[in-house]
C-alpha cells in the first residue's frame, strides 16, 4: 500500500513540474540566434522582428534589443515615436495608454510588427 501512495505522490510531482515549466516556457518566445526573449522584449534581426507581436500591460516597457549579429534597422511607430537607425544596442518604448500600435523598419519593406496593449 505504502509503495502504491509513493508511486501516485511521485506521478503527481512530475506532472506538477511538468506543467510548471510548460507555464514558465509560454511566457517567453525564443529567438533562433539568441535563445528565449523575455516578455516585455523583441529582438531585432536580420530583416525580421522576433515576435513580430506582443502582447503587455497598460505602463509596460517593451525593449527592442539588437541580435549581435544584426544589419542596420530602426523601430518605426506610426504614432511618432521612432528609433535611430542602429545596428547594436537597444530601444525603449513605455505604452501608457491601451490599444494596437503597429511598427517597422522603414530600412526594410515587409519588417513589420504589432504591440498589443491591454
Amino acid at each position: 500500500m505504502l509503495a502504491g501512495s509513493l508511486a501516485a505522490l511521485r506521478r503527481r510531482l512530475v506532472r506538477g513540474i511538468g506543467l510548471a515549466a510548460l507555464a514558465l516556457t509560454a511566457s517567453c518566445s525564443s529567438d533562433e540566434a539568441t535563445g528565449p526573449v523575455p516578455a516585455d522584449e523583441v529582438s531585432v534581426r536580420n530583416n525580421s522582428f522576433s515576435p513580430a507581436t506582443r502582447t503587455v500591460a497598460v505602463g509596460t516597457t517593451v525593449t527592442f534589443r539588437w541580435s549581435p549579429s544584426a544589419n542596420t534597422h530602426n523601430v518605426t511607430f506610426a504614432d511618432g515615436p521612432t528609433s535611430p537607425d542602429q545596428s547594436s544596442g537597444t530601444y525603449t518604448r513605455t505604452f501608457a495608454a491601451a490599444g494596437n500600435f503597429p511598427y517597422q523598419c522603414s530600412l526594410h519593406a515587409g519588417m513589420t510588427g504589432t504591440i498589443t496593449v491591454n
